[in-house]
């Protein structure tokens, strides 16, 4: 997914995967990609998922994805904001969700926030990071505009 600051990627991608389970606030909140892999078990009552970075652990509580993802963020990125590309792999089983693999990324940020760990190329690092996901030609591209917003001035497209 790809998309502006805050134009409502993580929302989307809620919203196809039928679980409530993304990291929510003001600003920043995406600062590295997130590689979602999705199984639909059809049979299966318990929906769960599983962490590339914390092996061994089978998590059932939504909640506490939503909370590892910040954890698993911080851990790479500080907790000033800075954008970083080493993507976080996680894996889900249920059945609301398709088999399908998406890829949430940071949104394109143009200037770096104030008291931010972000660097003055914020811009360009957002934009290569884009690029590279997006220039696989077996990709399907999805950009999220903000409702409010006007579509010939978006970063996305």
């Amino acid at each position: 997914m790809l998309g502006g600051q805050s134009a409502g990627k993580s929302s989307v991608l809620e919203s196809i995967v039928g679980i409530d389970f993304l990291p929510r606030g003001d600003g920043v909140c995406t600062r590295r990609p997130l590689e979602l892999r999705l199984n639909h078990v059809p049979d299966q009552v318990v929906q769960w998922a599983k962490f590339e970075e914390v092996p061994g652990k089978k998590f059932t509580d939504f909640a506490e994805v939503k909370s590892t993802i910040d954890f698993l963020t911080d851990k790479i990125c500080g907790k000033s904001k800075n954008i970083v590309d080493k993507p976080i792999v996680l894996t889900v089983y249920s059945n609301t969700c398709p088999d399908l693999t998406l890829v949430d990324l940071p949104g394109i940020t143009r200037i770096p926030m104030a008291g931010s760990d972000q660097p003055d190329n914020i811009e360009q690092i957002t934009r290569a990071m884009a690029n590279r996901y997006v220039s696989d030609s077996r990709t399907i591209i999805l950009c999220v505009l903000p409702a409010n917003a006007d579509m010939t001035t978006s970063d996305g497209l």
